[in-house]
């Protein structure tokens, strides 16, 4: 069975489901894009966003077990441009040339913000992150014009296929099965992630 994965590098139910699409894509073949949610808008933290994000953390801490540290809060709280576009760059980047290697080095990143604090927002912590994976060949081509040319065609296929599958938020899971596509979800992604190939199996039976 094959899947489509839709996601933005800053949006904490992707950190939610990181688990859940890593344990899927071991033994089925799944299609990433990035829709861009966050990318290149202008958003800044301000107060209002910062308590948003850090209830929905909670809950998500709550439903996953995953952490978020007090540096992550102390980071939300500092404020600051809130932009995924150079994550969405390092990931186009390693779709195109180390598909294997795409979702271990994402959830990497994502750890690098929500465990450790860092404002994977910024170009050098980005760069820099990936260095630290032994990720230089990635780390050097995120400032190129190419790159992020790459990353905006990326955008823009995420966002043809949200609106192909009437998708208005990620993450999002999309299955090719023999009926057609079928949206999945996205809990199964962050529950009993163990079986989430059975359950999503399961759920698709019933359809």
């Amino acid at each position: 069975m094959q899947f489509i994965y839709l996601f933005d590098p800053l949006c904490g139910w992707c950190y939610a489901s990181s688990k859940g699409i890593g344990e899927l894509a071991r033994t089925h073949d799944i299609d990433v894009y990035a829709t861009g949610l966050f990318a290149n808008t202008g958003k800044m933290i301000d107060a209002q966003f910062a308590h948003h994000a850090w209830s929905n953390n909670t809950r998500i801490n709550q439903l996953t077990g995953l952490p978020f540290s007090e540096n992550y809060r102390q980071l939300l709280l500092k404020g600051g441009e809130f932009n995924s576009f150079y994550l969405i760059v390092a990931c186009v980047l390693l779709k195109n040339s180390k598909p294997d290697e795409l979702l271990p080095v994402f959830s990497q990143l994502q750890k690098m913000r929500y465990v450790h604090g860092l404002d994977t927002s910024r170009l050098a912590v980005v760069k820099n992150g990936l260095i630290a994976l032994e990720q230089t060949d990635i780390a050097e081509k995120l400032e190129n014009a190419d790159s992020q040319k790459l990353a905006n065609d990326w955008i823009a296929q995420g966002q043809k296929l949200a609106y192909q599958f009437a998708i208005n938020g990620v993450p999002s899971l999309i299955a090719k099965t023999d009926k057609g596509y079928v949206n999945i979800p996205s809990q199964f992604l962050y529950q009993d992630t163990e079986n989430v190939a059975k359950n999503i199996e399961q759920f698709l039976s019933q359809i």
